[in-house]
């Protein structure tokens, strides 16, 4: 962050750190309202999960279309887009009446914040050299537990204020004063925005080469070239496994302390921010780490190194918070878990602009698609065991999935794309080599 050649980048990076306080404060907000909405409406634990599954089904239907989008258009014209959509659903939220309608409402808001994560990395690939893409990653994510911990004790303080429903008519109007200031000092790419010093421009630029193939000639991927390639999708793959445990986490963290612990609302909020508190710090030292590893490494084991730790870690203690005598071991066992899967996003976020700075959107949607899977399937199944099983066996279930996605992560390889002609004439050159 050298001031010689300006900071204009990590100014663009906290406005992106802040739009993700917003999504997350609007999305998490159900998990705190969650007890009381069950009452409500007189759901389970089985109706609860798939409400909170609703939002994921909508946010994995536009995850791919919004990288595209942000590569074609410019990411920041999408993130105002779907912020200004998410916050109209989030104000409609406690109009939902019957399940089925509650279950559209959150469809259509997840369709909203779908778009957006892609399109930031999109923003992210422009403004950002590779040696500095995990920590740009993980002081923007940061924002997910920020955001997450400050809804968890405003909404339980609006709750027992003013009732449930309050919580969503407020927290609506955060995302449309993001779009605002977005508007009026964000650009997509530092050449749009007139404050950017030739040098920064240059710094940012000389870490961005173009990929060249046999011929001399840049590399132009397609569709095609992108999703042919194995190490994209076992990195997909694994990262739904880490998002599992993380979604689990974010939509039952508050009810399994109400429910599982015996702890009263106004304890559960303060005990459920601790997790996050613990994230806010890992999020920015794993995309650190995972800088300074893939200097020292190299990009294929530097960028995988703290997201194969970071799950094997929070798997084992998970389990150890699981079976914790007191509610005080069981909450710093489960905060150290979480602190430890966060500390994998900015190595993994990171590895979409190494496969390709240019098509980083389209990657990062497919991640963010086979994240939101998890976000789908973990509010859901966690609801079924518990009901069946109780909460012990869905924080088993959680954890054996993170220490999966660890071992399907070692097969892939990160480094830049390879297009499909260019492997197959390597192929033919081998067998002719063999000859």
């Amino acid at each position: 962050m050298s001031p010689s050649i300006g900071n204009k980048r990590w100014k663009i990076v906290f406005m992106l750190t802040v739009c993700y306080i917003v999504l997350y404060m609007d999305r998490s907000c159900m998990s705190m309202a969650g007890p009381a909405m069950m009452k409500y409406f007189n759901w389970n634990a089985t109706q609860f999960g798939l409400v909170s599954t609703a939002f994921f089904i909508g946010y994995a239907c536009t995850q791919l279309l919004g990288g595209w989008l942000a590569d074609r258009f410019g990411g920041g014209k999408i993130v105002m887009f779907g912020a200004l959509w998410w916050s109209v659903f989030v104000f409609l939220t406690p109009f939902g009446a019957t399940l089925g309608l509650m279950i559209a409402i959150r469809i259509f808001m997840g369709m909203g914040e779908g778009v957006s994560l892609p399109a930031m990395s999109t923003i992210i690939a422009q403004w950002i050299p590779k040696k500095e893409s995990g920590l740009a990653w993980g002081v923007s994510i940061m924002g997910v537990s920020i955001g997450i911990a400050l809804a968890m004790p405003i909404s339980a303080g609006i709750i027992n204020t003013w009732g449930w429903e309050m919580v969503f008519h407020i927290f609506a109007f955060l995302a449309p004063v993001w779009v605002i200031i977005w508007w009026k000092f964000g650009k997509d790419k530092p050449e749009d925005c007139l404050t950017v010093s030739p040098e920064e421009l240059k710094y940012i630029r000389s870490d961005q080469e173009l990929q060249i193939d046999h011929s001399g000639k840049a590399v132009n991927l397609t569709t095609k070239d992108i999703f042919s390639t194995p190490s994209v999708w076992t990195g997909a793959i694994s990262f739904f496994c880490t998002n599992y445990l993380f979604y689990l986490f974010m939509t039952w963290l508050p009810t399994y302390f109400v429910k599982g612990r015996g702890f009263e609302m106004n304890t559960s909020a303060i005990y459920t921010m601790m997790p996050y508190m613990v994230a806010t710090v890992t999020y920015p030292l794993g995309g650190w780490l995972a800088d300074r590893a893939a200097s020292k490494f190299g990009h294929n084991l530097g960028r995988k190194l703290f997201p194969l730790l970071g799950m094997v870690g929070a798997g084992i203690l998970l389990i150890l918070g699981s079976r914790a005598a007191t509610s005080v071991a069981a909450v710093a066992f489960i905060s150290a878990s979480n602190g430890l899967l966060c500390l994998t996003m900015g190595g993994y976020y990171s590895m979409p602009i190494v496969f390709s700075p240019k098509n980083a959107g389209k990657i990062t949607g497919l991640y963010a698609t086979c994240a939101t899977i998890g976000g789908i399937v973990a509010p859901l199944l966690t609801g079924i065991v518990v009901d069946h099983y109780g909460y012990n066996y869905a924080l088993y279930l959680g954890a054996g999935i993170s220490i999966t996605g660890a071992i399907i992560l070692l097969t892939s390889q990160v480094r830049p794309i390879v297009p499909i002609s260019e492997r197959q004439r390597d192929k033919q050159q081998i067998v002719t080599e063999n000859e």
